[in-house]
């Protein structure tokens, strides 16, 4: 019989392996040329405040001309600019910088890559994401997992949640409530009702659910 041990709620969440918290320089701070640059914190400045406005195209076009001044961004400036576009919506224009961070040959790290999974996935691009999210490799952590988990579950591909939600558990990240009820939710199918029972019943016995929940 196949058996799951998941933590106790009050336990922390697992957090990633160490040497997955190792991101360079580059990813943290800007570049020694950038820093040298006197357009680079005015222009940065432009930028953050053209998103606060919710003026997205002008904040491209002012990144625009950070990269031609030689000016170049740090990787938390990029995070806020595709998190801008999503809570606006404007997805082609996050594909955009998307792009851009690509031709900025900075190496994202698991912040920005969630960032990206969270924007391809909210305009529907399951292909994408999982492209990045497989590309992630050793930078994946509980919320990547669980974004893609969510993402199957709502894309009704629950052969994929299920299997998506074991390897996550078998590399060591243990699911919070919401990734838990999603998966089990997938598992009403009744080709893998007996799938969900386990996880159910392991789920029950360390708390993860109060007794009054019924499994139907």
């Amino acid at each position: 019989m196949i058996t799951l041990s998941l933590p106790s709620p009050t336990q922390p969440l697992l957090p990633p392996s160490s040497k997955t918290l190792n991101p360079s320089r580059q990813n943290i701070i800007p570049s020694s040329d950038s820093l040298k640059n006197p357009n680079f914190e005015p222009l940065k400045n432009r930028l953050i405040s053209q998103l606060d406005m919710g003026h997205l195209r002008h904040a491209i076009s002012t990144l625009d001309l950070m990269t031609q001044q030689n000016a170049l961004l740090e990787l938390t400036t990029y995070s806020i600019l595709l998190k801008s576009c999503i809570r606006f919506c404007n997805f082609q224009l996050g594909k955009l910088v998307h792009r851009k961070l690509i031709q900025s040959r900075l190496e994202p790290d698991s912040v920005v890559l969630n960032t990206l999974i969270s924007l391809y996935l909210k305009c529907g691009d399951v292909d994408t994401a999982r492209s990045i999210f497989e590309g992630m490799g050793n930078r994946r952590d509980l919320v990547s997992w669980t974004a893609m988990v969510s993402s199957f579950a709502n894309n009704s591909m629950e052969l994929q949640e299920i299997l998506t939600f074991l390897d996550m558990f078998e590399l060591g990240f243990y699911p919070n409530e919401y990734c838990l009820t999603a998966v089990i939710r997938a598992c009403s199918n009744t080709n893998y009702s007996w799938v969900g029972e386990i996880i159910y019943e392991s789920a029950l016995k360390t708390g993860y659910f109060g007794a009054d929940v019924c499994w139907e």
